[in-house]
């Protein structure tokens, strides 16, 4: 018989004995981590069916002791934990290995946790630092980088292959003196094995926003983004997707062009921050000036005084050589120059900064030389914008220049020639908002866009105007209205709905491709009020034009749902792992919003609901999302409704959505929405994440103890044994109360104010205990 064992108090049976019961802890420390799971099982934190009590019951040392003997051949790595991290220095090359890693708690960061890991510590040195597995790699590798101190790292950034290398990975930054950098070295879809990690540091260069190389306003410079490394800036106009260089300049009082044009020899973009260069702040960003020109342009208003980073980029990892240029003006150059043609007149929009400064227009047929044409004069704001000019020829091109004369000598860049042409037959007699005809609850009217006009609109949903329209006009009796081009249309559609008049018009709701229409038809739906215009226009996506058929059929009025809007959006509680109860929502009765369609359904019919709630400590995050009756249900993550910033959306969601983008303790919304109409339906929500880690852990020993248990109104904590400062955080990590125990070894808790449940007290940022409130 196998001789028995005593560790402590507790006698171990032997191993054959008892090794199923090996393997349910050992199973947990898969999850855990080895000695996660060790002290998780001396605090009881483990709950588990295959697991008897006493074993439950025993001191952490017998568990270390009995797993470490039972998987001595799986030892842990020594940089296993980031509070073991190795120290690795600028030019050093250090071998490891992930073979005997277990897996790692990390914040996404560049890119996911995908398999266990070893960790390195740099410090940094106002140095440009690359950090590489390459060409040394047994597998297919991941790196992630983060600063500050184990337990409140930040993302730095992160790679997984390197371009043009293969499975290996490269990532670079600056790493600045006093900052320490912790660097986790993992693998793709759970792969362990050997690598060298190599560090190599240079001098601060422009490759990063750090050494970005200081302009002035007035200056061309040249430069090339080949050899580049990749930045983790924030997308900013448009998203970073190439390697790309930095430049500086102070701004001025004056509008700021930053310029890629005309000598690019790539498709260049361009992002313009504020800020520090750790916490860049988005002012603005392009990539094409135009459509099918691919230099890049960005203007904006300075401030004296603040300091500008331009990040010079590339479409879709394009790289090469470029002209950036910074100019600043005081009397501001025309921007946004629209013009809608019709068959004798034109209708001409821009905007500019200069208020009470005199415009001057020149027009004249294409080619015409400047100072030979026509020219329209007034001032900004009082004659126009918009400007019409009149005494055109049909079917004839022309072009026009602007320009805007501030005064005291102090005129804008001329801008131009903008070309058009004006139509070949007379418009339509609804092409303009003023001459919008009548549709009524049962019709179906016949109308061609080819014979409309384009007319500057506010942004309406996924309807954007990007070509000529015509208009219809009906007055709401309280019913829901659906007006729909499905089954007559043929071209690609949009509809956009405006409410306030043709001079001021607001956008009520936009749509352009519907579920369940064919050839790209466009429907909108929505809640009249009794005794409101509304303005419809039929244009198309892009350039398209072409002939339709507008129906609009009228139903008696539902009641929406609360969180139809983004300010009444619904509360949701993060739940524990596996203890989901889900709330059911619907996407009946429910209408488009009037901002802009999210990016991963950019053209879709779009009604939503919303949601909200705060990411707190938990780590694991998880959207547990289910259409029921609804055909198809969608999601999208935002921060704000009076501006929503996208964070993160996903199609047709059919698995639980892992949250790894979210930053913690932050207030977040949660856009869920379909396309309405026959895909219209009920789903349910749910958010859940682990608690157990997000929370810092309790103390092992703690002699602080809190009364009475459970709580009421008021409760005791004693000894404080010099803590200094008590908080109290719900199980979301938010913080709750804070109290100042100004030295004493006792302190009393007003609960009053909390709602019941379970809290977490924390004494100097250490958890020290838990309580209840009834």
């Amino acid at each position: 018989m196998a001789q028995m064992t005593r560790i402590g108090s507790s006698t171990l049976h032997t191993v054959r004995t008892h090794l199923h019961y090996i393997r349910a802890i050992y199973a947990i420390c898969g999850r855990l981590g080895l000695f996660k799971a060790i002290r998780a099982v001396g605090r009881r934190r483990i709950s588990s069916p295959t697991i008897p009590s006493h074993m439950l019951r025993l001191s952490t040392a017998a568990v270390a002791a009995l797993l470490l003997s039972s998987i001595s051949s799986r030892a842990q790595a020594p940089n296993d934990e980031c509070a073991s991290a190795i120290t690795i220095s600028c030019g050093q090359t250090l071998s490891g290995s992930t073979a005997s890693a277990f897996p790692d708690e990390a914040l996404a960061c560049g890119v996911t946790i995908t398999a266990p890991g070893v960790w390195y510590v740099l410090e940094g040195t106002n140095a440009q630092v690359i950090v590489t597995t390459c060409p040394n790699n047994s597998y297919d590798t991941k790196l992630n980088v983060y600063q500050g101190f184990c337990g409140v790292i930040t993302c730095v950034g992160g790679n997984d292959d390197t371009a043009g290398v293969g499975l290996c990975s490269s990532f670079g930054f600056a790493a600045m003196e006093g900052t320490t950098y912790y660097i986790l070295v993992q693998g793709y879809n759970g792969a362990t094995g050997t690598f060298d990690l190599a560090v190599t540091c240079t001098p601060m260069t422009f490759d990063v926003c750090n050494g970005a190389l200081p302009m002035t306003c007035g200056q061309t410079v040249s430069g090339t983004t080949v050899g580049a490394t990749g930045d983790t800036a924030p997308a900013c106009g448009t998203d970073i997707t190439a390697p790309g260089v930095w430049y500086t300049f102070e701004g001025e009082d004056a509008q700021i062009t930053v310029s890629t044009c005309p000598n690019s020899a790539y498709d260049t973009r361009l992002n313009v921050y504020s800020g520090a260069c750790d916490a860049l702040v988005c002012v603005t960003g392009n990539d094409d000036i135009v459509g099918g020109v691919l230099c890049s342009n960005v203007v904006f208003n300075g401030t004296s005084g603040t300091t500008y980073h331009v990040l010079v980029q590339g479409y879709d990892g394009q790289t090469g050589d470029f002209e950036l240029s910074v100019s600043c003006v005081s009397c501001g150059v025309p921007q946004n120059i629209i013009i809608s043609p019709l068959d004798v007149s034109a209708t001409v929009t821009w905007s500019s900064d200069n208020t009470s400064s005199t415009y001057s227009i020149e027009y004249g047929p294409t080619g015409f030389t400047p100072g030979t044409g026509t020219v329209i004069t007034g001032i900004v704001g009082v004659d126009g914008p918009p400007v019409v000019i009149t005494g055109l020829t049909l079917a004839t091109d022309y072009e026009i220049l602007i320009t805007e004369d501030c005064g005291g000598g102090d005129v804008s860049t001329t801008v131009g020639p903008v070309a058009f042409t004006t139509l070949a037959t007379p418009p339509a007699v609804n092409a303009l908002c003023g001459g919008a005809l009548p549709i009524a609850c049962g019709a179906s009217v016949p109308g061609n866009t080819t014979n409309g006009s384009f007319t500057a609109l506010p942004a309406c949903g996924a309807a954007n105007v990007t070509t000529s329209g015509v208009w219809y006009t009906f007055t709401g009796d309280g019913q829901v209205v659906s007006l729909s081009t499905c089954g007559g249309n043929a071209y690609d559609t949009k509809i956009s709905v405006f409410s306030g008049g043709c001079s001021a018009p607001v956008c009520v709701v936009g749509g352009d491709d519907a579920p369940g229409c064919a050839a790209n038809a466009s429907r909108v739906d929505l809640q009249t009020t009794s005794g409101t215009e509304y303005l419809v226009l039929v244009h198309g996506y892009g350039q398209n034009q072409g002939p339709f058929s507008l129906t609009m059929t009228c139903s008696v009025a539902c009641v929406a749902v609360e969180n139809d809007d983004c300010p009444g959006a619904t509360l949701l509680t993060v739940q524990p792992t596996g203890g989901c109860e889900a709330s059911t929502g619907t996407t009946e009765c429910v209408f488009a919003p009037a901002f802009g369609n999210p990016p991963c359904d950019p053209f879709g019919n779009i009604v939503d609901t919303w949601y909200a709630f705060n990411s707190g400590w938990t780590q694991n995050l998880t959207l547990i999302l289910e259409a029921i009756t609804a055909g198809t249900i969608n999601a999208a993550i935002y921060t704000a409704c009076d501006a929503p910033a996208y964070v993160a959306c996903w199609n047709n969601v059919s698995a639980p959505i892992q949250l790894d983008m979210v930053p913690p303790n932050t207030d977040l919304l949660l856009r869920i929405w379909n396309g309405g109409g026959p895909v219209a339906g009920t789903y349910t929500i749910c958010l859940e994440g682990d608690f157990s880690l997000g929370i810092p852990p309790m103390e092992e020993v703690s002699t602080t103890h809190i009364s009475p248990v459970p709580a009421h109104d008021r409760s005791t904590v004693q000894p404080l044994a010099g803590i200094s400062t008590l908080t109290v955080v719900d199980l979301q990590g938010r913080t709750m109360m804070i109290t100042n125990t100004q030295g004493a070894t006792s302190a009393q808790l007003d609960l009053a104010g909390l709602a019941p449940g379970s809290y977490v007290l924390l004494g100097d940022g250490r958890a020290i205990g838990r309580f209840i409130k009834e």
